[in-house]
């Protein structure tokens, strides 16, 4: 039986928009459902993509919503669960830094050395609660989990150790694992989750492809909002970015040793950049961005590839 996983990346309010444009135009051009992916891993938007897709909504349909048209009964009877407003108010302010722990463990041996870690840990800790967002998934999956593989990945504030909701053992609802892999530091309040408070998945890495690399798919689709990028100065200009790309860059190289093949559909480094101030414009943007993307991918001996092992698998 031919697998494919995927893998939905981080990318702030352009994210989960960007994905849905990726995945619809995917499945119209290649003839594949990400509905069905043997497992979607989610980070940050994309957790909430990860979500509408095991709930039961096509990317298409997703990507109609974004662009005020028609969407199909079946979607408007899933999204007609959703009566909580959307919401994001302010919480009090807590000048503490988020976690000096976090920060000691990504500087000092035996620990990796993460600038990044180090660097968020000292932030205040933010301000906007991601709470209405965490009842609003629970609404739209109403039961605790998906009943099929659905990984959602944060970071736990107190050592910034990376945990897997949907894998690992830890509590949460799915729409508690959303609003935790979507707490980006110095922004949002810290989720918590009993006694434990988890941050952004983005954290440690911006799509996290590495939690695929010993499954055994064949194939693995990365959808990533935040890396791509060429020469020094697109280096210095965006470092948050060469950051990202390179860290993704090591999770395909691992992906790929265990021999599993690998797509990655990603922006051009400007394509993202300068979009709209107006938020339904941006969201209208970075769907149009992903669709983009993919055709340019198809283009390419990538995807002919990808294509012809799509079809391999539907006929085979």
């Amino acid at each position: 039986m031919f697998t494919v996983g995927l893998v939905l990346g981080a990318g702030g309010t352009v994210g989960d928009p960007w994905h849905c444009g990726v995945l619809s135009r995917l499945e119209s051009e290649v003839d594949w459902d990400p509905r069905g992916a043997d497992l979607i891993v989610g980070t940050s938007a994309g957790a909430f993509t990860a979500i509408s897709l095991r709930s039961g909504i096509s990317a298409a349909d997703r990507v109609a919503r974004f662009r005020d048209e028609p969407i199909s009964a079946e979607a408007a009877e899933i999204y007609s669960r959703v009566t909580t407003e959307f919401d994001e108010p302010d919480v009090e302010r807590d000048w503490r830094p988020l976690s000096l722990e976090m920060s000691l463990k990504a500087l000092w041996p035996p620990w990796k050395l993460d600038p990044v870690r180090a660097a968020l840990g000292a932030v205040p800790r933010g301000t906007r609660s991601g709470a209405a967002s965490a009842k609003r998934i629970n609404e739209l999956h109403p039961d605790r989990w998906t009943e099929m593989p659905t990984w959602i990945v944060a970071v736990r504030a107190s050592d910034g150790r990376r945990i897997v909701f949907g894998r690992d053992d830890v509590r949460g609802t799915i729409g508690q694992a959303a609003q935790a892999s979507s707490a980006v530091p110095g922004v949002y309040a810290p989720a918590q989750i009993g006694k434990t408070e988890y941050i952004d998945g983005g954290v440690h890495s911006a799509t996290n492809a590495d939690l695929t690399a010993t499954l055994g798919f064949n194939l693995v689709i990365i959808s990533s909002a935040m890396t791509g990028g060429s020469g020094l100065l697109g280096r210095i200009t965006n470092p948050v970015r060469t950051w990202f790309s390179n860290k993704l860059t090591d999770e395909v190289d691992e992906v790929r040793r265990h021999g599993t093949a690998v797509v990655v559909v990603e922006p051009h480094p400007d394509t993202l950049e300068g979009l709209s101030d107006d938020n339904a414009e941006r969201r209208r943007q970075a769907v149009r961005a992903g669709e983009t993307a993919v055709d340019q991918l198809l283009e390419t001996p990538t995807g002919v590839g990808l294509h012809a092992l799509i079809q391999q698998a539907q006929h085979g």
